[in-house]
């Protein structure tokens, strides 16, 4: 599933943020408004505001942690694996999601009866869930073609690709094979290329083993950069910085700045 490494960091993106937000505050008004599931004729307009608020705002945090912490888990599985992962996941966020709308029932519906509704709560709400969670995946992986006849993962075809094609394969179709430098970002690999940039869920030290036989190099703990796309270098308050294609930077450390003279890229 190599497009969920780049949705990771869609979805924990201040932008991605600031739309669920905005969608969050719309529903909550909407559910207020129309008053689903009897909370129209049982609670009034302010009571409803509250009611869906504290529902489906706990309901959301809950079921957007599930599912991105399901993606991670999920990230090198088939798509068919992945998928029922969610679904699954889904079901079991339900459980503290029946407890968030049972509570909320209790606090806003001077009429509600307690555990006997639970069952019930508890069917809507995971339904909900499951449905949500399946739509964010969907989306992930519209744009990841499924293997046809013959083809395999990236780690099987390794055995009959050239070694420099492995990482490469990792990358999305969209940002082609045109690779200028990596960074590390937490237990993430950021891969820029010509086009644009995504993370892949790996260490950095096996980005680079995979990319054996490439013409790059490694020029500090956490940049790897390919030297067709190295333009030129500079000081920079006494650190030695890599230009690349596209405006970007690498820095240069002191344990490898004996390599990086000896490539001839300063």
């Amino acid at each position: 599933m190599q497009e969920l490494s780049f949705t990771h960091r869609e979805l924990l993106g201040a932008r991605s943020f600031a739309h669920q937000g905005a969608a969050l505050v719309c529903l909550v008004g909407l559910f207020a408004f129309i008053g689903p599931f009897g909370t129209y004729d049982s609670i009034g307009l302010a009571g409803r505001f509250g009611y869906w608020a504290l529902a489906l705002g706990a309901n959301w945090l809950v079921c957007g942690s599930v599912v991105m912490l399901t993606l991670r888990l999920s990230d090198a599985w088939p798509r068919p694996r992945g998928v029922l992962a969610v679904a699954g996941a889904a079901l079991v966020a339900a459980i503290p999601g029946t407890g968030v709308v049972h509570t909320a029932e209790i606090l806003f519906r001077p009429d509600y009866q307690g555990d006997n509704a639970l069952p019930t709560i508890y069917l809507g709400v995971a339904v909900l869930m499951a449905a949500i969670s399946l739509l964010v995946v969907s989306i992930v992986l519209r744009n990841r073609p499924e293997p046809t006849g013959g083809e395999s993962t990236p780690d099987a075809m390794s055995a009959t690709r050239p070694p420099a094609s492995r990482f490469l394969d990792r990358l999305p179709p969209r940002l082609g094979r045109d690779l200028v430098y990596l960074r590390m970002a937490d237990h993430y690999v950021e891969a820029f290329t010509t086009v644009g940039s995504t993370l892949v869920l790996m260490r950095f030290g096996d980005a680079i083993a995979e990319l054996e036989g490439a013409d790059g190099l490694r020029v500090h703990r956490s940049y790897w950069v390919a030297r067709g796309h190295v333009t030129g270098a500079t000081r920079q308050n006494g650190r030695t910085i890599l230009n690349l294609t596209g405006g970007h930077e690498a820095p240069v450390s002191r344990g490898y700045l004996a390599a990086v003279r000896a490539a001839g890229l300063m």
